[in-house]
């Protein structure tokens, strides 16, 4: 009796258990169903809109449409109504761009250019074996015309994109030289030149090197290990290093914190917060570190990882912020997607922050040591070197005083505050370099 009562129970359960499965398996595909036809009524919804104006438009469009343009506009502005800031989308021409600069090479001219208050483009520096440099474009000199085009209309992306270029391919620029004389027609065949991240002098008088990081890349650690080792042959002395990231957009992540991990002593670098509140590690430095004292020099140019970077010297002990306070942009990019037809787009997936666990999204990195400039120095801010820019001659002066050499500022004492708390061209995600 006991045996088929048991029986009937373990038959009772298992029909329990059988139904219960059921119910659950049916809620859960009828939610995985009703959130896939949703997905599918909002693609469909979004792809109806496009194909009525694309019917409409090649129907009775008065011009015509060039798919390729037609399509970049479409990505564009999808990563637009994404409503992300930081987001951008790359053509197939700007993403070899970009990859090109990650690697310190880019195809072009081989100038840098401002928009000057005459409204020409003033070239402020020829890169060394450039075809700038071959066909003896100088420094100061002004571009009035690309080509066909005058140049005053043009913005300064415009400008930039038009000097750049496939390798092999001929533009003609029309040039005068410094005091608006001498105008002439170049022709320039566009070629590869080197874009060094970094250029280092140790100034005269001093026992301090002074190094302008324009951007950081996969080069950046190596250009500065070399600086430092031909000074070291040379028997140059140098006892202390400033690093000047001003205007430094600081895009690059992973080769960033290879600089914090070269210069810094062992620990953790930067943690990103995550979209669901957690924590992830992004990178630690080892025990090995270059023991000097390091001072950083900002503005409010300075952003993304460039901001990590000062705030990461100042955190490791090793040396201070000289400057105004910088951009206040600490999201990180995933690193650009590459789509089928070679364009790529990239968009935030955290926020950064220091290895203090802080961030400087939308508040930026309070200087130790606050020194601006005045309007007349930003506007010529190029012109101004070692000698003459007081930013510069600041950061010298508190290494003096870090040295030993001086104790003119023995009373500064370092702002603890490496941030503040929780605003953004983007960083991008360090393991997908």
């Amino acid at each position: 009796m006991n045996k088929k009562i048991t029986v009937n129970l373990a038959v009772a359960i298992a029909i329990i258990a059988m139904t219960v499965t059921f119910v659950v398996t049916m809620i859960l595909s009828m939610q995985m169903f009703n959130h896939t036809v949703s997905s599918v009524r909002e693609k469909e919804i979004m792809y109806n809109k496009l194909s009525e104006m694309d019917k409409s438009a090649r129907a009775d469009y008065y011009g015509e449409i060039v798919d390729e343009t037609l399509y970049d506009y479409i990505a564009a502005g999808y990563v637009t109504g994404m409503g992300d800031k930081e987001a951008r989308y790359y053509t197939a021409r700007q993403y070899l761009d970009y990859l090109n600069r990650q690697n310190g090479v880019v195809m072009g001219v081989g100038t840098d250019v401002i928009k000057d208050a005459n409204g020409y483009a003033r070239i402020i520096k020829v890169y060394p074996n450039s075809a700038a440099d071959e066909s003896g474009l100088e420094k100061d000199w002004f571009i009035t015309k690309i080509g066909e085009a005058d140049v005053k209309p043009l913005s300064i992306s415009q400008i930039n994109s038009r000097l750049m270029g496939e390798s092999g391919t001929i533009v003609q620029l029309t040039v005068v030289n410094a005091t608006g004389e001498n105008e002439h027609v170049v022709e320039i065949q566009r070629h590869e030149f080197d874009l060094p991240s970094v250029e280092g002098v140790v100034p005269e008088g001093t026992t301090t090197a002074y190094f302008k990081v324009n951007l950081f890349n996969s080069r950046t650690v190596d250009e500065i290990k070399a600086y430092l080792a031909r000074w070291e042959e040379e028997n140059v002395p140098v006892e202390g290093l400033i690093f000047d990231v001003r205007n430094n957009p600081g895009t690059n992540l992973s080769s960033t914190m290879q600089v914090i991990d070269y210069l810094c002593p062992v620990g953790p670098i930067a943690t990103r917060l995550n979209k669901d509140g957690s924590v992830t590690t992004l990178e630690t430095s080892d025990a090995n570190e270059v023991e000097l004292p390091i001072n950083v020099i900002v503005n409010g140019n300075t952003a993304h990882a460039a901001e990590l970077f000062a705030t990461s010297i100042r955190e490791f002990g090793k040396g201070r912020i000289i400057g105004t306070r910088t951009a206040g942009r600490g999201t990180i990019q995933c690193r650009p997607v590459a789509l089928s037809d070679g364009s790529a787009f990239s968009y935030t997936i955290g926020i950064l922050q220091s290895r203090g666990g802080t961030t400087f999204d939308g508040t930026g990195v309070t200087p130790d040591v606050e020194v601006g400039l005045s309007a007349e120095q930003e506007a010529d801010f190029y012109r101004l070197d070692v000698n003459s820019d007081p930013q510069i001659r600041r950061a010298l002066d508190v290494m003096d005083t870090l040295t030993g050499r001086n104790t003119i500022d023995a009373t500064i004492t370092p702002n603890t505050e490496s941030t503040a708390q929780p605003e953004s061209e983007a960083v991008q995600e360090p393991d997908a370099e």
